[in-house]
């Protein structure tokens, strides 16, 4: 018999279980994205940026893969909400998503707490239940991620509790909740969903045996009863299988995002039969079940409870506890992949813990100061465990956004595109930068023709930038200068970071150097910007028409220099001294095919005294009539440290492109930006 007993301390433990919560969502409120995953978080954030700029469509942007833009994986109810809470309090969309996760997690905790009523769990102990559920460290951290996980639990969890109510109530009411319910969890995350069909199944079952009606009644429950229950998940299936069919259609023209369509992502969401038996996994299922769900003290807890409570508490427990573990068994590669799938499952698991909770304070076999100890413990444990553990990640200091996002928002325009190598598909450059991407897929950079294939639907000259990790990606020089001179970019960095190497038109690069004057960056530095930018605005203009010049063919028609363009002598050849930075204008004659260049450094700038230079950069290109320069040759000379680069270079290109724009022919000073000693020349050079 289950003796009656003050219930003041669940009250209080509730209290303080919602406080600790609040008091964890808290934590580092205005830090970035980088408290843990921060790949998902930014792939959901920058969604909702773009729906808060473009407004909510069922095709929602993630311009990450190039036109049409729209790569949808989840229905965007989280993301939307996001945007329009940012929209309404000017909230940065990292509060305003933190916020949202936090109330559809508050709104779960009603539904708890008539779940608890419907496992005959009364008065104080259903709080007892849904201070267990928040005591969860997998709660205390991800209640406020910039995630969908929160949304989708709170629906399958009244899609749950409104199942059972229809099944009991017999009511459409609560059927109709169980529908919409039930369809927005599969809408928003269909592997939280389907973890939540077997106790639905279960608890249906039981409360129609429950309430099945007597005998002597000639009316029974059954056929209405499994109508109420049934029809909620025909719908929800049906509208979540349509939309998957529609997002794999939308996914499919662009060659990118075929990789995220639902069939090619059946082994990455089921796993393997051989990685469920796998002894690694289930370690790995093991840690995050004793430090991020119920922490191996808590067990211990639970443990004395089995044993102390009615049998009914331990029969509910354990659908509870198979649920749970249904979650890695049958999603275990995702599981195993990402900890915050837990968050699906852990409710399920707390859920019962909180049942064994509830069934032992009404106990009989132990005495009240025991109970109390044992509450004490858990709790208390519970806290323990998330601050050795994930709350590590709200106490310390998160990195900032890279920097070479806040560079990239000043030098590209708002309608602009960035062309990204060595990211794979992490949205974290695009989201921070606030602009479009093609971000080319780890394994995918070399195939050309598919990127044009794709940047073939965007306007003219709408790539304004190029990003490339090196870390990452080693590109190739013939890559980036075949990317460089079809898009008009200078062919070489004019900023780097970790972060990668960014490339920009001349234009943009002058432009951005300006913006930035006087600011400081502790990641970021600028090398080329000097060398090809302001440096030569700043220098002199030279009229060559009037300089018997015999090694140019045609004549320049006129220069521009920092340090002055002068004749001079290397043995008998004469050469035109073009101390890097240094431009020299040439009109080509009409139907020129035909270019021969003759360059290189003075071979005192590299021997003899120091210091030496540090190099120069060697740049051929050709003016357009409508957008940026079209490079058409270009190289880093290092006599230093490259014996090859030393003495006279030369370039010949035959039956080229013709050339109908005014050509120049620039020295810059190198990567680094130096100028000491960039005693360049050029030897001969010939346009026909």
């Amino acid at each position: 018999m289950e003796s009656k007993t003050n219930d003041r301390p669940l009250h209080l433990v509730f209290w303080l279980m919602l406080a600790a919560a609040l008091w964890s969502w808290s934590l580092a409120w205005h830090g970035s994205l980088f408290d843990a995953h921060t790949f998902r978080q930014t792939q959901t954030a920058i969604t909702a940026h773009w729906i808060k700029q473009d407004g909510f469509r069922l095709d929602y942007e993630t311009p990450i893969f190039g036109p049409p833009w729209s790569i949808p994986l989840e229905f965007p109810l989280y993301q939307w909400g996001v945007a329009q809470l940012s929209r309404a309090t000017q909230l940065p969309l990292e509060q305003s998503g933190r916020a949202i996760s936090i109330l559809f997690l508050l709104a779960t905790l009603p539904a708890v707490f008539l779940l608890a009523g419907l496992a005959r769990v009364n008065g104080a102990g259903r709080l007892l239940v849904v201070a267990a559920v928040l005591s969860c460290p997998i709660y205390l951290f991800y209640g406020r991620s910039v995630m969908i996980e929160t949304t989708a639990l709170c629906f399958s969890t009244w899609f749950l509790v409104a199942t059972g109510m229809a099944v009991r109530e017999l009511s459409w009411r609560w059927s109709m909740l169980a529908a919409i319910s039930g369809t927005l969890a599969a809408l928003t995350k269909v592997t939280t969903f389907a973890l939540f069909g077997f106790p639905a199944a279960v608890l249906a079952l039981w409360l129609c045996w429950t309430y099945r009606p007597a005998r002597s009644q000639s009316v029974s429950r059954w056929p209405r009863a499994v109508m109420l229950g049934g029809l909620p998940v025909f719908v929800a299936a049906a509208i979540g299988g349509w939309w998957v069919r529609h997002t794999d259609a939308v996914k499919t023209p662009n060659p990118f995002s075929h990789f995220l369509r639902s069939t090619e992502l059946t082994s990455w969401n089921w796993g393997t039969l051989e990685q469920r038996f796998s002894g690694a996994i289930w370690q790995e299922f093991w840690r995050n079940l004793s430090q991020s769900v119920i922490g191996e003290p808590a067990l211990v807890v639970l443990l004395i409870c089995v044993v102390v409570v009615a049998g009914w508490w331990r029969r509910w427990a354990a659908i509870g506890a198979t649920a749970f573990v249904l979650g890695p068994l049958v999603f275990i590669n995702l599981y195993y992949r990402h900890d915050y799938y837990y968050c699906a499952n852990s409710l399920l698991l707390t859920f019962s813990a909180g049942l064994l909770l509830a069934g032992m304070w009404v106990s009989p076999l132990l005495p009240r100061g025991v109970k109390v100890m044992l509450l004490v413990i858990f709790f208390s444990s519970q806290l323990l465990t998330f601050y050795r553990g994930l709350g590590y990640n709200h106490r310390r200091e998160l990195p900032q956004p890279p920097e070479i996002a806040s560079v990239i928002r000043q030098a590209v325009p708002p309608d602009g595109v960035v062309l990204i190598y060595g990211w794979d598909w992490n949205s974290l450059i695009p989201y921070y930068s606030e602009r479009r991407a093609v971000l080319v897929p780890g394994g995918r950079e070399a195939e050309g023709q598919v990127l044009l294939e794709i940047l073939g639907k965007l306007p003219p000259r709408r790539i304004s930038a190029m990003l490339i990790h090196r870390e990452l990606f080693d590109a190739p020089t013939a890559l980036i200068q075949e990317r460089t001179s079809r898009f008009g970019l200078l062919p070489v960095p004019v900023a780097t970071s970790q972060d990668g190497d960014l490339y920009l038109s001349k234009e943009a690069a002058e432009q951005l150097l300006l913006q930035l004057a006087g600011k400081s960056f502790s990641q970021v530095t600028f090398p080329s910007v000097k060398a090809v930018g302001i440096q030569v605005a700043e220098g002199q203009s030279s009229d060559l028409s009037q300089v018997e010049l015999s090694m140019v063919s045609p004549t320049s028609s006129h220069s521009h220099s920092l340090f002055g363009i002068s004749r001079g002598n290397i043995g008998t050849q004469m050469i035109l001294n073009a101390h890097a930075p240094a431009e020299i204008w040439i009109t080509p004659p009409p139907g020129a095919t035909h270019l021969i260049a003759e360059f290189g450094l003075n071979e005192g700038a590299y021997s003899g005294k120091l210091p030496f230079t540090d190099g120069v950069g060697v740049t051929i290109s050709e003016k357009q009539l409508n957008g940026p320069p079209r490079i058409i040759f270009r190289r880093e000379l290092d006599p230093v440290n490259n014996p090859a680069d030393r003495g006279m270079q030369k370039i010949e290109l035959s039956n080229a492109e013709p050339f109908i724009g005014e050509m120049l022919f620039q020295f810059d000073a190198g990567p680094n930006g130096k100028m000491e000693k960039d005693w360049a020349y050029w030897a001969h050079i010939e346009i026909r």
